[in-house]
C-alpha cells in the first residue's frame, strides 16, 4: 500500500519539491506556510501550463505524446479542464492523485485548504492582497458526489486548442476601488483530431487499472468530430 499511496518520484520531478513523499505540482497554490493545496489550481499557472504547453507537474515542456487526464464527461463532451502532463508526470499522476488512482468512493465535500486560515496570507512576503482568492473556474459543486472513472488521453503536442471565458473576478488588491473585475481567462482545451490513445486510468471499485483500450472502446467513449464545444471561445 505505501508503494501506491507514495510511488516513485519519476526523473521529469526531481527538481520539485515533495510534502509527505508527494511530488508538489507546479500548478498547484503554494501556501505561505510552504505547504500546498491540492485541490486547487493557481490560476496564472494553470493559463501558463495550456497556452505555453507545459505539463501540470514537472512545468516542464510538453514532448510527443502529451497526457490529458480526464472523466467520461469531459470526453464525450470534448472540453478538459485539467492541464495536459508529460507521459512520465501522467504515469505518476496516476498512482499518487487519490482520485485518480481510484482510491477515493466519493469527492471531498470539505472546504479546500486554501480558502481557509492557511490561505488568508500571500505566499509572496512582499505582496500586500488579501491571501488567496478563490477563483478556480472549473470548481463546480461536487463535493461529495460519487467518484467516476478516469482515462489518460495521449495527445499530439498540437492536437488542441485552448479556450477562454469572460469571468468577474474579486480583486486581490486592498488598495483598489473596484470590488471585482472582468477577467478574460484560460479555462480549458478541446481536442482538434482524435488521441493517439486512450488508457484506462481507475474506475470506481477497481482502483488503479492502466489499460489501454481498444479503438472501438475509445470510439465509444469520444465525440463523432473534434470540433469547438457549444458556447467555448478561442483563446
Amino acid at each position: 500500500m505505501s508503494d501506491e499511496v507514495h510511488p516513485p518520484i519519476p526523473a521529469s520531478c526531481a527538481h520539485r519539491p515533495t510534502t509527505g513523499g508527494l511530488v508538489i505540482p507546479v500548478v498547484n497554490i503554494r501556501l505561505a506556510d510552504g505547504g500546498v493545496d491540492f485541490r486547487s489550481p493557481h490560476n496564472p499557472t494553470y493559463a501558463r501550463c495550456w497556452t505555453h504547453r507545459l505539463c501540470q507537474t514537472c512545468g516542464n515542456g510538453l514532448g510527443r505524446p502529451a497526457v490529458l487526464l480526464a472523466g467520461p464527461n469531459q470526453l464525450a463532451d470534448n472540453f478538459f479542464d485539467e492541464p495536459p502532463l508529460c507521459s512520465p508526470c501522467a504515469v505518476y499522476a496516476s498512482k499518487a492523485c487519490p482520485m485518480v488512482a481510484g482510491r477515493q468512493p466519493f469527492y471531498a465535500d470539505r472546504a479546500r485548504v486554501s480558502e481557509g486560515r492557511r490561505g488568508k496570507t500571500c505566499s509572496d512576503p512582499s505582496c500586500e492582497c488579501a491571501g488567496v482568492v478563490p477563483t478556480d473556474l472549473n470548481a463546480t459543486a461536487s463535493g461529495g458526489d460519487p467518484a467516476h472513472a478516469w482515462y489518460a488521453l495521449y495527445v499530439a503536442p498540437r492536437g488542441y486548442t485552448v479556450t477562454v471565458q469572460d469571468v468577474e473576478s474579486p480583486c486581490p488588491d486592498q488598495r483598489c476601488r473596484h470590488a471585482s473585475h472582468t477577467r478574460r481567462v484560460v479555462n480549458g482545451g478541446f481536442l482538434t483530431r482524435p488521441p493517439l490513445k486512450v488508457v484506462l486510468a481507475s474506475e470506481p471499485g477497481a482502483g488503479r487499472v492502466w489499460q489501454r483500450l481498444t479503438d472501438a472502446e475509445a470510439a465509444a467513449l469520444l465525440p463523432a468530430e473534434f470540433t469547438l464545444p457549444k458556447g467555448a471561445r478561442l483563446a
